[in-house]
């Protein structure tokens, strides 16, 4: 090949090298913040509470799943306050354990701060495929670092 040809490539492959880099970097932080965080709510306090709406909306106007978001609305009642709460978990978008409107669930809820709560807690699948992407991009990056250096 052209050296010059190898050389534009040598550089391509440099930068998808870094960006690659950067999100392993991100996903594999996000992910082990949101598992820290799951884990820990483990050992909150459980408290009895209420859903009051949720269902789903389309983000594009798609059946593929990854483009809906799951939202859920919740409350519950602490020494005669009322808190409302909308996050599932750290990292986790979904749970089939909501039924309908009135119906009633378990919440774990923050002894710090009683207006943070999550309905789902642990390492759960979404952690696991968030890692091994993570990973995944970290293989392509020394994959491309290997090439590079030819």
């Amino acid at each position: 090949m052209n050296e010059d040809i190898e050389k534009k490539y040598q550089r391509l492959r440099a930068l998808f090298f870094g960006l690659c880099i950067l999100v392993a970097g991100m996903l594999l932080l996000a992910t082990a913040k949101n598992i820290t965080k799951s884990v820990s709510a483990e050992n909150w306090r459980v408290y009895t509470g209420v859903v009051d709406g949720g269902g789903e909306s389309k983000k594009i106007d798609s059946d593929f799943r990854p483009f809906r978001t799951a939202w859920l609305k919740y409350s519950y009642e602490i020494d005669g306050k009322k808190y409302n709460g909308t996050r599932i978990g750290y990292g986790i978008s979904n749970t089939d354990d909501v039924q309908q409107s009135g119906s009633s669930l378990r919440i774990y809820v923050n002894p710090e701060d009683y207006a943070e709560s999550v309905l789902v807690t642990g390492v759960k699948r979404s952690h696991i495929v968030a890692l091994i992407m993570g990973l995944a991009f970290l293989w392509l990056a020394f994959y491309l670092w290997r090439r590079t250096g030819k």
